[in-house]
């Protein structure tokens, strides 16, 4: 199972890391005022028709998988419109995250055989 733990938020953002079974994966990013709420998702991955490519969807009993909420590739809380941002590198004091697309790809290769995601926040 994924742990994203957010860690540090702003009025603009929410960052913070990706774990699977205890292990560090990448950085994320999320808009604040846009995020969705902490708690147990399922994750399919499945052809996002904006992306036009393979991405990871979110999805509960909070949030319906109609609402298209994706992991994917992006810098800043600007470019979530309540989606998971990941990155490989993070700057706190710009708030954004950098190496996104080389971590959308194995997150989203990850998620071929990982369909659990618990997201806890530990500000």
């Amino acid at each position: 199972m994924f742990t994203l733990v957010r860690d540090k938020r702003t009025g603009t953002a929410i960052l913070g890391f990706l774990y699977l079974n205890g292990a560090f994966i990448c950085y994320t990013l999320e808009n604040a005022v846009k995020a969705i709420p902490s708690g147990f998702y399922s994750i399919e991955n499945s052809n996002s028709p904006k992306f036009g490519r393979e991405l990871p969807l979110l999805f509960s009993s909070k949030v319906p998988s109609s609402r298209g909420v994706r992991i994917h590739s992006g810098n800043t809380y600007q470019d979530s419109a309540a989606c998971v941002l990941v990155g490989m590198k993070r700057d706190d004091a710009k708030e954004r995250i950098d190496e996104s697309k080389d971590a959308e790809k194995m997150v989203t290769m990850l998620c071929r055989s990982v369909n659990r995601l618990s997201i806890v926040e530990n500000f």
